[in-house]
């Protein structure tokens, strides 16, 4: 009975970690829309993230499994990822991006009227 209750946690962790890697992943694209990338950099961000996801999947497997790779564990975690990304995933966006538009509307604005001033006199000059 306990390596079934072993198997469920370890089965739920995936899942689990599926979720929080899609999670992440949409604050690296929420990132990506306030900031342009060119397409040479959206490249390397994404490597930079499964690098870094990599040694995280490796632990978790590690710590809850001894090492051994179930096949459940992989099918787990892509359903966290898909459940993530089909239920919650661009509401998330969505309400992640007003928030921060709302926070920084007022310096968009300042520097907004400061660039027109220095376009302005950079013509007269």
């Amino acid at each position: 009975m306990e390596m079934i209750l072993g198997q469920l946690q370890y089965f739920g962790m995936s899942l689990l970690y599926g979720i929080v890697l899609m999670f992440v992943y949409d604050l690296l694209e929420l990132f990506r829309l306030f900031i342009f990338h060119k397409k040479g950099f959206l490249v390397v961000e994404d490597l930079l993230f499964w690098g870094g996801a990599a040694p995280v999947i490796f632990w978790l497997v590690f710590s809850l499994n001894q090492g051994t790779m179930r096949n459940f564990f992989i099918v787990s975690l892509i359903g966290g990822m898909v459940l993530y990304r089909k239920l919650v995933g661009k509401r998330v966006i969505r309400l992640f991006y007003r928030i921060i538009s709302w926070v920084f509307r007022p310096y968009v604005w300042i520097f907004g009227k400061f660039d027109k001033k220095m376009a302005k006199s950079e013509k007269s000059s």
